[in-house]
């Protein structure tokens, strides 16, 4: 198993929810996440945390809609951390629920915009920084996919689309890491739902959720196996959603 001491991982929507929470479970883990969000003052709050708890951490402004800042962003951590920044973590994502009808075209372009073209933007960046040089151990990309993209809900048109999207761009980066050789591991995640502020507008039950430090743990699990394996997609459901056993 590889551990992760030293390592600096950038992790996109970490001011918050998940993101925050894997920020501090890889913290723990000895690892220097590199906290990127749109929402600054959300990054520095993760960043504050991680340090409470005796990491180390920094915070960048991070829109992922924008190759000009993924670009900006990959370019710091790189140019900061050298060959320490060997992780990148996927996370950002938004759900703006509305039925077919209701959905305009701002709310569809911004769903799709963080959820499929941000990964893409994100991974180019840190694919073009890693090269194709030899490691001793691959670098990793984790894409936080949701169990939404193989499953249908009603209002979860652009959400639930992106997602399937997100979850087909990651196979192609797999079979791509392969063909071209690149010092890389692509995993996906696939979880359901969690009780982060991203959920508040569905109003479910904090008995039917998941703590996003659970989904957290299979990040770090991915990113601590063999350098000979990768996860070509877990999924990760809660035992107390309806219909299954207590």
């Amino acid at each position: 198993m590889r551990g992760l001491n030293g390592r600096v991982v950038l992790i996109s929507g970490g001011g918050s929810g998940l993101g925050r929470a894997i920020a501090r479970r890889l913290a723990a883990g000895g690892a220097h996440p590199a906290v990127g969000d749109v929402d600054v003052e959300g990054a520095a709050e993760t960043v504050r945390l991680v340090e409470e708890a005796g990491g180390s951490a920094t915070a960048h402004r991070l829109d992922v809609t924008s190759s000009e800042s993924a670009r900006a962003v990959v370019g710091a951590v790189a140019e900061e951390f050298g060959d320490r920044f060997d992780g990148l973590v996927n996370n950002a994502g938004t759900d703006r629920g509305a039925g077919l009808l209701d959905l305009s075209d701002e709310q569809w372009a911004q769903v799709v915009g963080v959820n499929q073209t941000g990964p893409m933007y994100l991974t180019r960046e840190f694919l073009r920084r890693l090269g194709t040089a030899d490691r001793e151990y691959p670098a990793d990309v984790v894409n936080v996919i949701s169990i939404s993209a193989i499953t249908v809900g009603t209002d979860a048109a652009a959400y639930n689309s992106s997602k399937a999207a997100l979850a087909m761009l990651t196979k192609i980066m797999q079979r791509e890491a392969h063909e071209y050789r690149w010092p890389v591991r692509i995993h996906g995640l696939m979880p359901s739902a969690m009780n982060t502020p991203m959920m508040e507008q569905w109003h479910l039950s904090d008995e039917v959720m998941m703590a996003p430090d659970t989904v957290a743990s299979a990040v770090e699990f991915m990113m601590t196996l063999p350098p000979d394996t990768f996860v070509q997609n877990l999924t990760i459901n809660s035992r107390r959603e309806p219909g299954w056993p207590r």
